[in-house]
């Protein structure tokens, strides 16, 4: 018989035991409970690591700040999920399943993305995509060149590359015979009101940096094509290009506000276009500049509606020839609507185009300083 085997044991009791049934004694219980006491310990130790597996199997986890964003092609978009695309950058996400509508809340400000609505409030502002928000798979899905080439860099200017700010370029709209928008009773032209502000502007950026060189596409009350106001930046190395005008919209009196454009994306549909054109397949040089061009509008929207309290239009896209043909990042402004006339009594006075001269400075202000991080 194999070493401790029943027939071995009982040949090593005492003579008269042998054969007899014996019950173990106190001290062999319990060193029998402790060889017993480690296969226990290993048991427990088993099922309390697979608790939290189970639980986790049970209900979906939110998706942690490291998690990849799923990606999606949608109608032939290429989409990525926002909740842990916007969770990297530290926001909460709430969503209201009833209203398809995601809340991103973080102490830089909320932002609010409806599915199907190309409109989301961006920090308490109207912010327009080039594509609709989707909802796949029971997730609120953003275009990737929206989240790439638009709303990313506004959040993180900082992981964009360098870029300098010497020269800027002030484009004050229309001018000649080309007044641009008017308002005829009270006898104001739009080519004059952005004259002035441009001038404004340059004054007070050579004040508050001497170092900027400063110039105007025009300084006096001249026609300029579209073409030639890109070829005098492009031929000055423009480091920055502002368009200035201001808006009229006909048969709507009521329409006041201001808006701030820069240049549609590749791929994507203007603000103002319901269908896709082979046209927005198309490169066009101020493409380059997508990046910093977003950083820009956004600098210069925020400020211009914190100074002037005017109603917040939206910051825009557009496929306007000055913004296609610079070879910069650059922005257009739309003050106010003239063909407002309440709004057109304020543009008319000199200290509200002040203002707007001031909230143009802040916003390039802004913009340098997201280019002083840069890189970093």
């Amino acid at each position: 018989m194999p070493p401790g085997s029943a027939s071995s044991r009982d040949s090593r009791r005492a003579p008269h035991l042998r054969g007899a049934v014996v019950f173990c004694p106190r001290r062999a219980l319990v060193r029998a409970l402790a060889r017993l006491a480690p296969f226990a310990l290993c048991v427990w130790l088993v099922l309390v690591a697979a608790a939290p597996a189970a639980l986790a199997s049970a209900a979906r986890p939110a998706p942690r700040p490291g998690s990849a964003p799923a990606v999606a092609t949608i109608g032939g978009v290429a989409y990525t999920e926002a909740r842990p695309w916007f969770a990297r950058l530290g926001y909460q996400a709430a969503y209201d399943a009833e209203k398809k509508q995601l809340t991103l809340s973080a102490p830089a400000g909320r932002i609010v993305i409806e599915a199907d609505a190309r409109e989301i409030s961006f920090h308490g502002m109207r912010y327009f995509l080039g594509d609709p928000a989707a909802l796949h798979k029971g997730a609120i899905h953003l275009s990737t060149i929206d989240l790439e080439r638009f709303l990313g860099p506004i959040l993180r200017p900082g992981r964009l590359s360098p870029r300098p700010l010497r020269t800027i370029v002030l484009d004050p709209g229309h001018g000649g015979q080309d007044s641009g928008t008017r308002n005829v009773a009270q006898k104001l032209d739009e080519k004059i009101f952005a004259l002035d502000v441009a001038k404004r502007v340059e004054r007070l950026l050579l004040a508050t940096d001497p170092s900027w060189r400063v110039l105007l596409t025009r300084s006096d009350d001249r026609f300029v094509t579209l073409a030639d106001r890109a070829r005098f930046a492009n031929e000055a190395g423009a480091d920055l290009f502002v368009s200035i005008h201001f808006n009229a919209v006909a048969n709507n009196p009521a329409v006041r506000g201001t808006e701030t454009y820069i240049l549609t994306p590749r791929h994507q549909r203007s603000t103002s276009a319901t269908l896709r054109s082979p046209d927005d397949d198309t490169e066009q040089a101020g493409n380059a500049h997508d990046h910093w061009s977003a950083v820009l509008g956004a600098q210069m929207h925020r400020h211009l509606l914190a100074k002037l309290k005017t109603q917040d239009r939206g910051f825009k896209r557009a496929r306007f020839a000055v913004l296609r043909l610079v070879d910069c990042p650059a922005v257009l402004v739309e003050a106010g609507y003239l063909s407002n006339d309440a709004e057109a009594r304020r543009i008319a006075d000199p200290a509200f185009r002040g203002d707007i001269a001031e909230a143009i400075v802040a916003g390039i202000q802004s913009y340098a300083a997201a280019l002083a991080t840069a890189g970093r």
